[in-house]
């Protein structure tokens, strides 16, 4: 039977031998005697466990074997997993092996390609020979990095990537990791391979690859080889390196993967940069350290570490490890919406000879979306000085708008004779990653049409005409405006008694610099103030305050990281907590710093969540660093210093009476008292546990839209002393979109990630009426990735007019007895804010950087 097993082994690939030698050796114990099974397993482990010897050679009529006239390689990277050696001048190598060895793996210097990366460790194998071709050394790379696609079926996101590649030419892909069991790994090693894509992809070994059998990594390996090794690109090391734990056992462990880590330091000196990619971030502090075991620790800050990519936490977010001169870079899913509801996409990386990074997201599953969005709906404001402003939103995830080019026509339009001409059209100038803009100048008002035509890097132009008619913009005269909490309220009950009277017409609309995500505008006085993140660098991040009036900016401040989530104003202060807990004062009317505390959050998650405030205290942070700030002097009144685990979510805080609630992500919600930060009572069950929803606190009571982990969604009624619950009714919606109930006299009104907006009756819990919105541009709850529908915001109701955006690019008013819609415009980028609203109009932002004022044409005129 041995002699069967080795002809086994030694007739398939090393596949096999990994993947089947548990069944193999359970079968050996069952038939053979315990002396004899000792004495199989010694001999294929004394087989399997001897030096290893070979050759790197010029492979240069790449027929993939030695020629006589080809010489060796001499210093080529050779490795068995644990030891890592240089070749000889000739070409040759020997490997001492180990008991864990399982491939010989060369890794390719910048300067050649080698077909072959690996090769298994089998007993019939003398000599384990690698041609390597030559190519030109580039000292500027770039690449993709994608992460926990966790699917094992074909999607749209395939062909985004496809096409990416095809037009931006990334030298390479690194995936790490979260592929997901042997269904999902099947997959990806038949569809997103060299082969499928046009350049090599890399992959790493996640919590969710490591499955059941002798080593957790074992099939991993028959699809994708070794776990951990290391390459090199320009002038940097790229190293990947397994997850250390799973949902099963791998055959590793720390003093494995540590010793490989020293030996390969030793062939590659500190001097040399070195880029490490893992499916988790080791550490959200300043020193790396691998813990090799219980006496000896490996320091990376001293081995050349620069960059740390990850995934894992499904969240997109890069941030500076403090004096280390080390970035780390998470990447959510390109497939579906992030666990802290971090868009769909993938990271792109440039990096230059000094091994200099520069990411940026692209966002997945769009296709040549534009949209002009000033004009809008048939009509162009002009200011005094005879000028328009022109805004449009485009966006490819495959390929870049590398140019706009327009014309602005009078009333004879784009015509046979005026197309002739294109020399003296004018170009638009990038604002974000989806918008652009210039300023237009009108003679005369009355008709006009736009003309542009969008260059994509893959050579499409994307043509649009937009007839509209110039009139003179209408200043308003707003100087009591007074917004300074999400819905307007620290208890996020979002209606106002008094009404605004559609149509709606745009009157200015400018844009921040980057992408806004769920920072709602804030207004006060004559100003309105938004937020903005940028996950590529964490560079384009600012605090901008604009001129309600006009939208003429008044001032603009940088954070160190993305204010991703809802501001406070307090005492004539703008207050903003940024993704690393860093929360700053700026005046209201000039923007300075008054200023900035680092509130101590040091997790590996950034800091999505919502701020609260009375106006008097300012509520933010999480767990140990949750605090209650004095607004004007930024003195702590008291902070928790208590951990629940986990990390917050992208819900705001809110207060009811003497409470606080404050979010876990996948944890639950707590209560505390505001004024002493004691905490009181938290519920963790019933589906409150997986919530994306803010609470409202209205009629005495706490008010949430929450889900079980079976996906089925429910509005709860809460006592406010106690958290228990006093009701609940099933919505038959998908309550996963971050908004807040809107409870009335007789009605509730409930906004959810799919279908859209729902009215049920108050004291029968029957549905009243249903508005479907359309599909998200991408995705951004938990999991969501096929077709749904989505709302990431607070609808508001002014009067009987409920006003929200919604993750299809449009705004939506609709009669809120009856449901029907009243007013609609397209934007054409996702909206993740909540109105903020004002005497006579609504303010609002877009994800691709933009504000917005739309005033009531049906109210009286300022």
């Amino acid at each position: 039977m041995l002699e069967a097993c080795f002809l086994v082994i030694q007739s398939k690939s090393y596949i096999h031998f990994c993947y089947m030698i548990s069944t193999i050796q359970l079968q050996i114990s069952i038939k053979l005697k315990t002396p004899l099974l000792l004495l199989v397993l010694i001999c294929l482990g004394q087989a399997s466990f001897a030096q290893l010897k070979g050759n790197v050679y010029w492979d240069e009529n790449s027929n993939g074997r030695k020629d006589p006239s080809e010489n060796g390689v001499a210093n080529a990277v050779i490795s068995d997993g644990l030891h890592v050696i240089r070749t000889d001048k000739d070409g040759s190598f020997q490997l001492e092996g180990w008991e864990k060895q399982q491939f010989v793996t060369i890794y390719p210097a910048a300067d050649f390609d080698s077909p072959i990366r690996y090769q298994a460790i089998l007993p019939n194998i003398n000599s384990y020979d690698f041609g390597v071709l030559k190519k030109a050394k580039n000292d500027q790379v770039s690449f993709a990095h994608i992460s926990d696609t966790e699917t094992f079926e074909y999607g749209d996101w395939v062909d985004n990537l496809k096409k990416y590649v095809k037009t931006e030419k990334p030298d390479f892909i690194v995936h790490t990791g979260d592929i997901c069991y042997e269904s999902g790994m099947k997959w990806h090693s038949e569809n997103l391979t060299e082969k499928e894509l046009g350049v090599p992809i890399y992959y790493c070994l996640g919590n969710h690859d490591l499955i059941k059998g002798e080593r957790g990594e074992a099939y991993f390996e028959s699809k994708f080889g070794p776990a951990w090794y290391a390459f090199e690109a320009g002038n940097v090391l790229y190293v990947i390196t397994p997850m250390m734990g799973g949902d099963y056992p791998p055959g590793f462990d720390h003093q494995d993967i540590g010793t490989w880590m020293k030996n390969l330091f030793e062939t590659y000196p500190s001097s040399k940069t070195k880029f490490f990619f893992n499916h988790d971030l080791l550490t959200s502090e300043e020193k790396f350290e691998f813990k090799i075991n219980d006496s000896e620790t490996l320091d990376l800050n001293e081995q050349g570490l620069k960059a740390w990519f990850f995934g894992h936490l499904h969240m997109n977010m890069t941030k500076a490890h403090g004096a280390s001169g080390i970035r780390s870079f998470g990447t959510a899913s390109l497939p579906q919406g992030g666990i802290d509801h971090s868009p769909s996409s993938f990271r792109e990386v440039h990096v230059d000879s000094a091994g200099n990074i520069e990411s940026q997201m692209r966002w997945t599953y769009l296709n040549r979306e534009l949209e002009v969005v000033n004009p809008s709906r048939g009509i162009g404001m002009v200011n005094e000085q005879n000028e328009i402003s022109l805004s449009v939103n485009v966006y490819d995830t495959g390929s870049k708008v590398d140019s706009i080019r327009y014309k602005v026509f009078g009333p004879e339009g784009f015509n046979w004779t005026n197309s002739i001409n294109q020399d003296n059209w004018e170009v638009m100038r990038p604002q974000s990653d989806w918008n652009w803009q210039a300023k237009g100048k009108i003679d005369t008002l009355g008709p006009h049409t736009l003309v542009l035509d969008a260059y994509l890097s893959s050579g499409e132009v994307i043509h649009r005409r937009a007839r509209f008619s110039a009139e003179r913009q209408k200043i308003a005269n707003q100087n009591s405006l007074d917004w300074k909490n999400l819905g307007g309220n620290e208890s996020h009950q979002a209606f106002l008694t008094e009404s605004l009277k559609a149509p709606y017409q745009l009157q200015w609309t400018a844009n921040i610099g980057s992408n806004i995500y769920m920072s709602s505008p804030l207004l006060a006085d004559q100003f309105v103030i938004s937020s903005s993140f940028d996950d590529g660098n964490a560079r384009e991040c600012y605090v901008v305050c604009w001129d309600a009036n006009t939208g003429k900016e008044i001032w603009r401040n940088k954070t160190r990281n993305g204010v991703k989530n809802q501001m406070v104003i307090a005492d004539g202060q703008v207050i903003a907590t940024d993704m690393e807990g860093i929360t700053y004062s700026f005046s209201l009317d000039q923007g300075l710093k008054l200023w900035e505390k680092d509130l101590g959050y040091r997790r590996k998650f950034g800091f999505v969540s919502g701020i609260v405030t009375d106006g008097e205290t300012v509520f933010t942070g999480f767990a140990e660093s949750l605090t209650a700030l004095n607004p004007t002097t930024g003195h702590v009144k008291w902070k928790a210093n208590k951990s629940k685990g986990g990390y917050g979510s992208t819900a705001t805080m809110t207060l009811a009476g003497k409470l606080l609630l404050v979010n876990r992500q996948w944890g639950g919600m707590d209560a505390l008292d505001k004024e002493t930060g004691e905490y009181l009572w938290s519920r963790e069950d019933d589906g409150l546990r997986f919530r994306d929803g803010v609470l409202t606190f209205a009629d005495g009571y706490l008010w949430v839209a929450g889900r079980s982990g079976s996906g089925e969604s429910k509005l709860f009624q809460l006592s406010v002393e106690t958290g228990e619950t006093i009701s609940s009714m099933e919505t038959g919606m998908m309550n996963t979109g971050t908004s807040t109930p809107i409870v009335l006299k007789d009605q509730f009104i409930l906004a959810g990630s799919h279908p859209g907006v729902v009215s049920f009756d108050k004291d029968s819990g029957k549905k009243q009426w249903e508005f479907e919105v359309d599909p998200a541009l991408f995705y951004t709850p938990s999991y969501f990735s096929d077709q749904q529908q989505s709302i990431e915001s607070t609808p508001i109701l002014v009067g009987d007019h409920l006003i929200f955006g919604a993750m299809d690019g449009k705004l939506y008013v609709l009669e809120a007895n009856s449901g029907k819609l009243i007013w609609k415009t397209h934007l054409g980028a996702p909206i993740m804010t909540s109105a903020a609203i004002s005497e006579n109009g609504f303010f609002i932002c877009d994800f691709a950087g933009n504000i917005y004022y739309f005033l009531a044409m049906g109210n009286t005129q300022p």
